[in-house]
């Protein structure tokens, strides 16, 4: 099968020496956010701000200082919702930005993002392939079986599927775990690549969503990397509450405690100075 051809061209990065600061990611991270909540509101879309995002709001009342991204969550209803609505924004975005998703396939992955085309992302594994430009996570939130011995059956089955996209989606000789790890990567590579990153997405995106979210009694944003530590009962997901966040407002979890401590353990507690630093991605205006 062949791959699919991404619409999304990023051009040269031509002067890396004009990269940007930590501050200037979060003021272009918190102008995506302000857009998108805005576009949700006007829509009646529910959004959560989610890991990094909903910590850095409870505990720094805006962005952790050393982060570099911003995260959000969807419902899954909302989430396909919001894709259905994407041929009709056109105009209705601002200039230079898209939602790029799986379904008109611009970005291989089983979540979708709200870039801006003015801002180059050039990141430390992921190829141009992955998503060449700046923007924010869209993170669906999907139902989850009861049982508990075939949800950990599913984590296993998402994580496998994710393992495989991400070597798909990689950098030629990245890893970060050392170069034995990056040549064996290169090394299946090429056969992933054979089978599609997209078809891997699709795989991994179905994985997902097998429990409809609407008659679920447990959901979770099992699609990220926290996997096991995202199960919550619906009835306590559901309330929502706004938190500072800079010069915004932004819509998240009203029972954030439960989430965040599920996900970070004692959360309120900053880490070593040792792990405050960014990800492994930089942006380039273009």
């Amino acid at each position: 099968m062949t791959e699919p051809t991404t619409e999304l061209k990023p051009k040269l990065i031509k002067n890396k020496a004009e990269r940007l600061s930590i501050d200037e990611i979060h003021e272009a991270c918190m102008t995506l956010l302000e857009e998108f909540d805005a576009l949700c509101r006007s829509n009646g879309l529910r959004y959560d701000i989610v890991g990094g995002t909903l910590l850095g709001a409870v505990r720094h009342r805006g962005f952790i200082p050393w982060d570099d991204d911003a995260d959000v969550s969807m419902p899954r209803p909302d989430y396909e919702r919001l894709l259905d609505l994407c041929p009709d924004f056109g105009a209705k975005l601002q200039p230079r930005r898209r939602i790029v998703s799986l379904r008109d396939k611009s970005f291989p992955r089983h979540y979708a993002r709200y870039v801006r085309t003015d801002l180059l992302r050039d990141a430390r594994f992921a190829s141009d392939e992955d998503c060449p430009y700046f923007g924010i996570d869209i993170f669906p939130h999907d139902g989850i079986s009861e049982d508990t011995t075939e949800f950990l059956r599913q984590i296993k089955r998402i994580e496998r599927l994710r393992r495989l996209l991400l070597i798909s989606t990689s950098r030629k000789g990245s890893s970060s775990r050392g170069k034995s790890v990056a040549l064996a990567k290169d090394l299946v590579r090429p056969l992933l690549k054979l089978y599609g990153s997209y078809r891997i997405a699709s795989r991994l995106n179905a994985e997902c969503s097998r429990v409809p979210f609407e008659t679920a009694k447990y959901v979770g944003g099992i699609a990220g990397m926290y996997g096991l530590k995202e199960r919550w009962s619906k009835e306590q997901m559901l309330p929502q509450t706004e938190f500072d966040f800079g010069r915004l407002r932004l819509l998240g979890y009203k029972n954030y405690d439960i989430y965040l401590s599920n996900l970070y353990g004692e959360y309120m507690t900053l880490p070593p100075k040792d792990k405050r630093v960014p990800h492994f991605d930089s942006f380039y205006w273009a």
